[in-house]
């Protein structure tokens, strides 16, 4: 796999649209508005998510963006998500979460399940297109998925039947166009 993408890589790092001589400073497109800097909510998470969220600093910091990240240390082996958390989300409208630990068994609700509810995010949506200059399988894909994130194995009505085995409810809801 390694092999076959070397050449890709090379290919792609040596083209004219990636060159790393450039002497911009400022690398961003400045949205509307009074060009204040503007807050993230920060949860770095469990596992891989603190390298994750750390490479995504370090990209916002090289390109000059005009953001702040408001840290909050939450991990998956707590009770609830801290109201000084979901209100920081609600009131920046921005929050760059890394993956927490989801407990197994025993009716314990996960964190992530918890922001879901509390945020009202019922969909969960990934753009996925291709990049010019980037060959690949595929050629002019360009499609958005839209995964709802409130019912069956993401509502959090699930139980261990037995060790190892485990139920997930689906409950309808009223205006389920499927019913």
């Amino acid at each position: 796999m390694v092999r076959r993408s070397m050449p890709i890589l090379k290919r792609f790092l040596t083209s004219p649209a990636f060159n790393l001589t450039s002497t911009r400073s400022v690398t961003y497109m400045p949205r509307p508005g009074d060009g204040a800097p503007r807050a993230v909510t920060l949860i770095p998470g469990d596992g891989i998510g603190p390298l994750v969220t750390g490479a995504v600093e370090q990209v916002m910091e090289a390109m000059h963006a005009p953001v702040y990240f408001e840290r909050y240390d939450v991990h998956g082996d707590m009770k609830r998500v801290p109201q000084e958390v979901i209100d920081s989300v609600k009131k920046n409208k921005v929050c760059l979460k890394g993956g927490l630990a989801t407990p197994m068994g025993g009716g314990v609700s996960s964190l992530n399940v918890q922001l879901r509810k509390e945020l009202d995010l019922y969909a969960s949506l990934v753009n996925c297109f291709n990049l010019p200059g980037l060959p690949t399988r595929h050629q002019n894909v360009d499609i958005v998925v839209i995964r709802e994130n409130t019912e069956g194995e993401y509502s959090g009505l699930e139980h261990e039947v037995v060790p190892g085995v485990v139920e997930s409810l689906k409950v309808p809801s009223l205006i389920d166009p499927f019913l």
